[in-house]
């Protein structure tokens, strides 16, 4: 696998990425979601974890590259994926060129694996992209099963930042390959019809959910206010 570097600085135009400067309280609730969802998936190997909301706009793609920064700081190796392939945002968050990227990979018209290494935030990315015609036959090659092994024998977490479930099957199809999905809600933005809607699509194909990301939510801790941003993790145990 051919490694492209990156020494871009953090994204901070909106200050959403995860760092040394991010308030107290934006550190500490990533730390406590990095735990529980570590404490989720006990054993041995890599352990491949899909961030999936209900629908667009919920904060998920910012909560996938956190969680893969948040990880990194265990001095672990992190993969970070952004399978959607639709409406990319992984790489300009992180200030990177988004082709090469999957789906490139996956229709052949790149024959090495195009990882992005990014030197100052101590994860590898693969970007979305080109925008393929049809992303969901992509996720559900074989050339993307083999890709997921390759890349579960190199690394300690993989990351998945996948379209919303309500709009595409992409994240449901690739249940078999996926440890455990975390599912991101944004306060005063999710609805309970929505949500109803992407549970029953996960039921039938047996996914695991570890946990809800409440995203967007205030608290009355005033240094917590300050922040702008507050992600709350809990178990979702209603899921079976």
């Amino acid at each position: 696998m051919k490694k492209n570097r990156s020494s871009a600085p953090i994204f901070d135009a909106s200050k959403m990425l995860l760092s040394g400067s991010s308030s107290f309280a934006m550190q500490e609730a990533y730390k406590t979601m990095r735990t529980n969802i570590i404490f989720s998936l006990p054993g041995k190997g890599c352990k491949c974890i899909g961030i999936i909301s209900a629908n667009r706009g919920e904060g998920k793609s910012s909560i996938a590259a956190n969680l893969s920064l948040s990880l990194a700081q265990l001095n672990k190796k992190i993969m970070l994926i952004d399978c959607d392939m639709r409406l990319p945002t992984v790489a300009s968050k992180l200030g990177i060129q988004s082709v090469p990227g999957l789906s490139n990979y996956l229709s052949g018209d790149c024959s090495d694996v195009p990882i992005v290494h990014v030197e100052e935030l101590g994860i590898d990315v693969i970007p979305s992209g080109n925008i393929p015609p049809d992303t969901t036959a992509l996720i559900d090659s074989e050339e993307m099963k083999n890709l997921v092994a390759l890349l579960k024998s190199r690394y300690d977490f993989i990351v998945f930042d996948f379209p919303p479930v309500n709009v595409v099957s992409d994240a449901v199809m690739m249940s078999d390959q996926v440890d455990g999905y975390l599912v991101v809600m944004r306060h005063n933005f999710s609805e309970n019809k929505t949500i109803d809607e992407m549970l029953q699509q996960l039921r039938l194909t047996k996914a695991r959910v570890i946990g809800v990301a409440y995203n967007c939510k205030g608290t009355p801790k005033k240094y917590y206010k300050k922040s702008g941003y507050y992600y709350k993790y809990k178990y979702y145990k209603s899921h079976k």
